[in-house]
Parts: structure tokens; C-alpha cells; sequence
């Protein structure tokens, strides 16, 4: 079985990082960062041009991070910027790599200006899933010439449990199920109730479930995901803890309920997977702190 989904399939859940590769083609620092997480982070996974901002290539990035730090490595593919035959050219090459996952998503939507570019879409992430399964099957769709090597990677998609209408996101998440989704990585959660109501919906669909945590810096990093992020809106409630706070508090009350609630949620989920937002100190540190015993949180 593939690596990733041995993980996910464990007693103890899964835990991943997730990063957003740097703006440009210093890679060293970053680099630096996350080996402070090797032998406590499951898998990193890489966005994809997150928010519509130009990244370095994460396929690029992640083929140093298996190279240089031996992490497994999930890479998200977004529909928006590649068609087609761009994106099964990525994902030969994320094959070649040894990338360990991909996930299948339809990308943010991208903020409107001049010059600015045009979305892609030639495939939704139903479609590329499907893309993913008939390549990891040797068919490229090109009149039935076979591949001789096949990707090896897990096939994963994406879900927002804080939607106001569930139905409605069950009723896709089924779909991407249906398309070939082995397991599904979530929008942050906040409430544990609610997140392991929605796992268990999920796994009777067949998937396993990576939750999303989202450790918060600051108060101005609160009031940005409450006013600007509409996936996130349902959850505003949690964000306004933040106000007044200095950030050596909000960092101290977001590590601590961030804990909380991932050991809350253990029993149930088959990982977490840790976001950056603006950067990746908090991230690390809170994977840190969750690979500590009980009993000695250190918040800087």
C-alpha cells in the first residue's frame, strides 16, 4: 500500500505540515525550517499558487524536500492554472519524483486586475481525479499508449466542513469519492463536534480524513481570515477570541486550543494537517508541541 495511506490507516493519527513553497528560488531557509520537523511530520504538503500568488513550483519544491530532507511530500494540483496536458505532465512528473500524494483541487479563485491572468479550468477536480486514476492505471489517453512505470501516488480532494449548506458538501464530497478520492483534506475546523460529525459522514463514503488546524499569529491575522476568507466565514465566532490580545497571547491561546482540540479529535480523525497561513513558525511550532508528552507546552 502507499505510504501515505499506511499513515492514514495507522491507530495514531497523522500529522502533516502544510507550506506554501517561497516567492522566489532561495530555497535554503525555508528548507532549514522544516527539517526541524523530520521525524515528527508525517508528510509536508505543498500548495499550489494558494490565493492566486506566484510561487515557486511546488512539484520543484517538493522534489528538494524528498531529496534533501526524506519527508514524504503531498502536493495539492489546482485546476485553475495548467489544462489538460500541463496537468498530466505535472503529475508524470510528481510520479517520476516519488511524491507520495496529490490532491486534487479547484484553486482560489483569483483576485481580479489588470494584466492579471485568466483562469484555466479545462478540468474540474472531478475530472482530475479521473485524470489521476487513468494515469496510475498506465493510460495516458492518447489512443491508449500505456505507461511502463506507474505513479505510485495516493489520490486525494479537498472539503470546507464549515459550510453552512453540509448537504450540499456531502453531496460533492460523494461525488469525489465516486471519481476516485482516497482520502480528503478539510478547512480548518474549530469545533470538535462538528468535525467528527463530519468525519463520520466521510468515512462511510470511503474516505479518510486529514482536518485542518489552523494556528492563528496574531489578532490582524484573526480579523483577515474573519473578513476576507468567505470558506471561513461560518467559523467567524472562533476568530473574535482574538481580539484585544497581544500576539505573545494569541500565539500562547491559539497553541493551546489548537492542542485541544486535536486531542479531542485523535480518536476519530486519520490526521491533521497544520497550515502555515502567513508563515510557517507557528505551524512548526505547533507540530512540535503536539509530538511533545503531555504536560510541557512551551509557547515561546
Amino acid at each position: 500500500m502507499n505510504a501515505i495511506l499506511e499513515q492514514l490507516d495507522a491507530p495514531r493519527p497523522a500529522l502533516w505540515l502544510e507550506l506554501s513553497p517561497p516567492r522566489g528560488i532561495a530555497t535554503d531557509s525555508l528548507l532549514g525550517k522544516v527539517a526541524a520537523v523530520r521525524g515528527v511530520a508525517g508528510a509536508i504538503n505543498l500548495v499550489d499558487n494558494a490565493l492566486g500568488r506566484v510561487k515557486l513550483s511546488p512539484l520543484v519544491f517538493g522534489g528538494m524536500i524528498k531529496a534533501q530532507l526524506s519527508i514524504p511530500v503531498v502536493l495539492n494540483f489546482s485546476c485553475r492554472d495548467r489544462n489538460r496536458a500541463a496537468l498530466k505532465s505535472d503529475l508524470l512528473g510528481a510520479g517520476a519524483l516519488g511524491i507520495d500524494a496529490v490532491v486534487a483541487l479547484a484553486g482560489d479563485k483569483l483576485v481580479a486586475h489588470e494584466g492579471a491572468p485568466r483562469p484555466v479550468h479545462d478540468v474540474d477536480p472531478f475530472g482530475l481525479l479521473g485524470i489521476i486514476g487513468d494515469l496510475r492505471r498506465g493510460d495516458t489517453g492518447e489512443g491508449k499508449r500505456l505507461l511502463k512505470t506507474l505513479p505510485r501516488f495516493a489520490a486525494g480532494a479537498v472539503a470546507n466542513p464549515n459550510r453552512k449548506d453540509l448537504d450540499r458538501e456531502y453531496a460533492i464530497l460523494e461525488r469525489k469519492a465516486a471519481a476516485g478520492a482516497e482520502f480528503v483534506i478539510t478547512q480548518p475546523v474549530f469545533d470538535a463536534d462538528a468535525a467528527a460529525a463530519f468525519v463520520d459522514r466521510a468515512r462511510r463514503m470511503g474516505l479518510r480524513v486529514v482536518l485542518g488546524i489552523l494556528p492563528v499569529k496574531r489578532e490582524a491575522m484573526a480579523s483577515y481570515l474573519k473578513d476576507k476568507i468567505p470558506d471561513l466565514r461560518e467559523a467567524s465566532a472562533h476568530f473574535d477570541r482574538y481580539a484585544g490580545l497581544s500576539e505573545a497571547d494569541a500565539r500562547r491561546v491559539s497553541i493551546e486550543s489548537s492542542l485541544a482540540l486535536m486531542r479531542a479529535l485523535g480518536p476519530v480523525a486519520a490526521g491533521f494537517n497544520i497550515m502555515s497561513g502567513g508563515g510557517p513558525s507557528l505551524a512548526i511550532e505547533l507540530a512540535l508541541e503536539y509530538g511533545r508528552p503531555r504536560g510541557h507546552l512551551q509557547v515561546k
